[in-house]
């Protein structure tokens, strides 16, 4: 029986109660009909008001979830947005209208693809009507394209795709939006960067204790070495003997004041040649103002005598 009374939570609180009236019970032996019916009804009185303040902790529960989920909803860092099998935006949190530039407002009941840039709007209606199909295979998708904001702005996003449906609702599509411009432009530079750093110039980055990280390959033709021979190696690889301590002394010291050097320099190719060449060294600082690479490009003077004089 208690096992069946501790897993039985009225009679849990009919418990608690009895307790809490233990000294206004009745004598059974010389209790009156009225002082027993009394006494039930005080008890079941003390057993509402428990299963009241229950209700009322479990209702305060119940609202401090519902509001830390609408804060991450609505205040999230990616848009969230609803579009239905018509094409119209059905929800939507601030992020999202945010992302698109109009009062959320305003935004129910759009056409979510006037906010796809016109060289995207085929691409987004493909793949809308795959997803949103009876036949479509899948239910997520992920991609990339254009959205363009009532200012005339366009920024690249990222749309995370999911098909959601029930029983008693038609198809809609969930779509989580990140706005990735900043992305799409450092992929731009690194592109840039890889193309200027495979050009004529003899090019070799190191780290901020002058280990090799990174040749290319007008470096590996000028020098003789490999990427593999001279990774993990420092520029001493490339040491010609021709040049006292001292000199090496005044450069550093110069790099770590200005912040670079250049000047011509003896260095000795892989099968022992020793050659002239300008080299430029520049150093690459952080955020926080320390050094975090060298890149150093060095230019045959042998072959272009008119650098460096």
């Amino acid at each position: 029986m208690n096992k069946q009374h501790e897993s039985d939570p009225r009679q849990n609180l009919r418990t608690e109660a009895e307790k809490l009236v233990l000294s206004l019970s009745p004598k059974e032996t010389t209790a009156q009909p009225e002082e027993i019916l009394l006494h039930e009804l005080l008890v079941h009185k003390i057993e509402l008001e428990m299963q009241n303040e229950e209700l009322r902790r479990a209702q305060a529960t119940i609202e401090e979830a519902r509001d830390r989920y609408v804060d991450l909803f609505e205040f999230a860092p990616v848009g969230y947005i609803t579009v239905t099998r018509d094409g119209l935006i059905s929800e939507i949190n601030l992020t999202g209208a945010n992302l698109l530039g109009i009062d959320r407002s305003k935004l129910l009941n759009r056409r979510f693809s006037q906010f796809v840039a016109p060289q995207d709007k085929d691409r987004w209606y493909r793949l809308f009507l795959s997803m949103m199909t009876i036949s479509a295979k899948a239910d997520k998708q992920a991609f990339d394209m254009q959205i363009l904001n009532p200012n005339g702005s366009v920024f690249y996003a990222r749309l995370n795709c999911l098909r959601s449906e029930s029983v008693n609702t038609p198809p809609c599509l969930r779509i989580a939006i990140t706005d990735i411009s900043k992305i799409k432009e450092i992929e731009n530079e690194l592109r840039i960067i890889s193309a200027a750093f495979e050009s004529q110039q003899s090019i070799f980055i190191t780290d901020n204790q002058n280990i090799i990280l990174k040749v290319n390959q007008a470096f590996t033709k000028m020098t003789g070495y490999s990427e593999f021979e001279a990774i993990g190696q420092t520029p001493k690889l490339l040491n010609s003997g021709r040049h006292n301590p001292a000199f090496f002394a005044a450069m550093n010291e110069t790099v770590n004041r200005e912040g670079g050097w250049q000047g011509e320099i003896w260095n000795r190719r892989k099968n022992g040649e020793v050659y002239l060449v300008w080299l430029t060294i520049t150093a690459i600082y952080g955020d926080d103002g320390v050094v975090l690479h060298y890149v150093a490009t060095q230019t045959d003077i042998q072959q272009t005598p008119s650098l460096g004089k």
